[in-house]
């Protein structure tokens, strides 16, 4: 109840705006790093957006500022979701430059972006029934992380790309994903941010051929990454929740993604709350009996028998062991008692990591 309350109040704040745009004022990552020019186009597309003018007379700000700031705008405020875009016009006379605008177009009407307001307001209620806390921790984050993988499927025909298919419908691509976490994350006062990018190579259901958006969040000043749809990628696929792409590091997320963001993001150092590190899942010197309790702790913890390697020395060993010397069928009957003759795993060479699926 000390939960809704708190969510309640946010949300009551933003319903007393006069004008149909949620804002939750809790981070401006993106607007904190542009130059002061595009500071203020940000700040007048803000406006012209929120107040859905349809012109703006823009001075001699050039077009590529204009997308910059564009860009960064709809990357710090995921609930301004009306938008369609912006074509920027020069205006001439004579064969001389008289002025620059842009002109906008939107998707919904007033009365309509009130309506979506208020469903969107009952979807993050129902989130937060479901947390048991709401505090700005790794705990909160995992939590949001287990419910769109539990409740939300990835769409690849689904064409709307704001929070709004994610919050209502509970599925969508990586743009909605990654808006709608960074929505759910702003109302819990958490940090956090989108970040712009590519797969370097198929997780799941996705592939490489088009852009990728993820999250960056904050938690106990630290800076992790968080892909939520290649977990739900993975995860559906699978049938058991992925956890390598929750709190992890920039040297793990470039294993497999590359980024492509308009503004600099923080380089992730911190292992702290990289999954199998918290929970106690990860190997450094291989041994069967090793393995075996990471998989046992990891099937109690209702995770299935999962365990990461530290090193690729650790992960050689492993391989070789289990696999090629077929040391698997022992170690499993040593760990549990069961006589298998078959087993069905997947191995990821290059975050470390042996799931087993039987």
């Amino acid at each position: 109840m000390l939960m809704r309350k708190a969510l309640a109040l946010i949300l009551i704040l933003l319903a007393l705006l006069v004008t149909p745009v949620f804002s939750t004022g809790v981070d401006t990552y993106c607007f904190d790093l542009l130059s002061e020019t595009e500071q203020l186009a940000y700040q007048a597309l803000q406006d012209c957006l929120i107040h859905m003018i349809t012109s703006w007379n823009c001075g001699s700000m050039s077009q590529e500022t204009i997308q910059k700031a564009f860009d960064c705008l709809l990357m710090d405020h995921p609930e301004i979701y009306w938008v369609n875009g912006y074509t920027y016009v020069t205006s001439y006379l004579r064969n001389s430059i008289t002025g620059h605008r842009v002109e906008f177009t939107y998707n919904l009407d007033r009365q309509t972006i009130l309506r979506t307001n208020q469903e969107i307001e009952d979807s993050i209620m129902e989130i937060a029934d479901q947390l048991e806390s709401i505090d700005p921790s790794y705990e909160t984050v995992k939590a949001v992380y287990d419910y769109m993988i539990d409740n939300c499927t990835y769409d690849e025909l689904n064409l709307d790309q704001s929070l709004c298919s994610v919050m209502l419908e509970k599925s969508g691509v990586c743009a909605s994903f990654s808006k709608a976490f960074e929505f759910i994350m702003q109302c819990l006062g958490i940090p956090c941010t989108v970040v712009y990018g590519r797969l370097t190579q198929s997780e799941g259901m996705l592939n490489t051929t088009l852009g990728h958006e993820w999250n960056l969040v904050q938690i106990n000043g630290q800076w992790y990454h968080v892909d939520v749809t290649s977990g739900i990628a993975v995860s559906a696929e699978d049938g058991i929740p992925d956890y390598r792409f929750l709190c992890t590091t920039t040297e793990e997320i470039l294993k497999t993604h590359t980024i492509e963001n308009p503004v600099p993001i923080p380089e992730c150092n911190s292992t702290d709350l990289e999954f199998y590190n918290y929970f106690g899942l990860s190997v450094e010197t291989y041994s069967r009996e090793a393995v075996a309790q990471c998989m046992l702790r990891a099937m109690d913890l209702g995770y299935g028998p999962v365990v990461k390697f530290t090193n690729y020395h650790a992960f050689s060993d492993a391989i070789d062991d289990l696999f090629k010397n077929q040391g698997i069928f022992q170690a499993i009957e040593d760990a549990t008692g069961m006589v298998v003759t078959a087993v069905d795993y997947t191995i990821y060479e290059e975050e470390l990591i042996l799931r087993l699926h039987n």
